[in-house]
């Protein structure tokens, strides 16, 4: 079975309202609407900038137009993420940018074992820490595309000093077994979850894609 393969990009120039257009204008009708219904410039860029990603994702790598479950999309803040397979496999991918420690969202979407294990790190380590069980968590209810129905505190995650984290407990309803992947890059936290084991040890950076399409407006 081939590798999950995960790409990232930096959508910063589509904030510019001339790159925006340019790659508005190129992604599909459906998209366009989404990210028009979107009242703030950096929610739109972020819609059509993954869409772009993905599409130029299935040119550059030769992945099927019906890839269905097998790609998911995410964003926060500068940054968009895909993640892909080309076996069938289920795929989910999370992407956040780390801002503060949040307690209370901790204590009550997390199981009590994982809550405990950010309370006892040092304070240091508790945002990083608690991002990384998000993206974790979020990348599972995506690829199973259950959503958040299912809660967050549905399964129990073990990250290890050393090697990828692992379920220590899925949901009953969930028979297939899940894996999971964990990457970062500047300021944020990515995890990737599928039913193939085999992920890509490397983030793919496609923020060139961007740039190839970008009119450069100069300055008086």
């Amino acid at each position: 079975m081939e590798k999950v393969k995960t790409f990232l990009a930096d959508i910063s120039d589509l904030l510019n309202e001339k790159n925006y257009q340019k790659i508005y204008e190129k992604v599909p009708a459906f998209r366009q609407e989404k990210a028009d219904r979107l009242k703030h410039r950096e929610d739109q860029a972020q819609s059509v900038g993954a869409w772009y990603l993905w599409m130029k994702i299935q040119e550059r790598h030769k992945i099927p137009q019906d890839a269905g479950q097998s790609f998911n999309l995410s964003h926060s803040g500068k940054y968009v993420l895909c993640s892909a397979g080309v076996s069938g496999e289920r795929v989910g991918c999370d992407i956040e940018c780390m801002r503060k420690y949040h307690q209370r969202l901790a204590e009550k979407y997390f199981c009590s074992s994982e809550y405990e294990r950010i309370r006892n790190a040092d304070e240091a380590e508790q945002t990083e820490m608690f991002y990384r069980y998000w993206v974790l968590k979020e990348s599972f209810l995506k690829a199973t595309r259950k959503g958040l129905v299912m809660g967050l505190n549905t399964s129990e995650i073990q990250i290890p000093k050393q090697g990828d984290p692992f379920f220590l407990r899925q949901p009953e309803e969930i028979r297939e077994a899940y894996y999971l992947k964990e990457y970062q890059t500047d300021g944020a936290r990515i995890a990737v979850c599928s039913t193939n084991p085999n992920f890509d040890e490397n983030i793919l950076d496609m923020t060139d894609i961007y740039k190839r399409e970008m009119i450069v407006e100069l300055k008086d």
